[in-house]
């Protein structure tokens, strides 16, 4: 938790600095994060974050270092090559979709790949985030409907 706190500071320097252009905290998320991330298994589960689960991608596995790399948008980020916007996690060993910006695709994307899990009979679990603001977009209830109705592992 102290590490994601420390990150945040960081990249909060890096933006004052004109280092960085963007940046989204995950403080006062870290400790719910990290105990979700302790209950699934990373390269087996899959994970459809949203842009404040640094602590839930640090819990899985995934470096500081990548995380500060992808902060200042270059070739060299490891999560996106520079690609995607800061926060925007991915890795692809450890299942963690690339996410939109869009708030609440992530949920039926999330659905779609449970029922895959689902269909193809694995015992795979996976997971979706997000704030509250993204639950009063139709993707975020039809994905809900959906997952319910046909008792998805998500």
């Amino acid at each position: 938790m102290v590490l994601t706190r420390r990150l945040d500071e960081k990249m909060m320097i890096l933006i004052r600095q004109g280092k960085s252009f963007f940046h989204i905290a995950c403080s006062g998320h870290e400790g719910a994060q990290l105990a979700a991330a302790c209950n699934f298994k990373p390269g087996e589960d899959w994970f459809y974050p949203y842009y404040r689960d640094a602590a839930l991608t640090i819990g899985l596995g995934v470096d500081s270092k990548d995380h500060l790399l992808a902060s200042l948008a270059r070739n060299d980020d490891p999560i996106s090559g520079g690609r995607q916007l800061p926060q925007h996690f991915s890795n692809e060993s450890l299942r963690i979709v690339s996410q939109s910006s869009v708030t609440g695709t992530q949920f039926l994307h999330a659905v779609g790949s449970a029922l895959t899990r689902k269909w193809e009979k694995k015992k795979e679990v996976v997971y979706v985030s997000s704030g509250e603001g993204t639950t009063s977009q139709g993707d975020f209830h039809e994905a809900l409907n959906w997952a319910s109705r046909e008792k998805l592992p998500v």
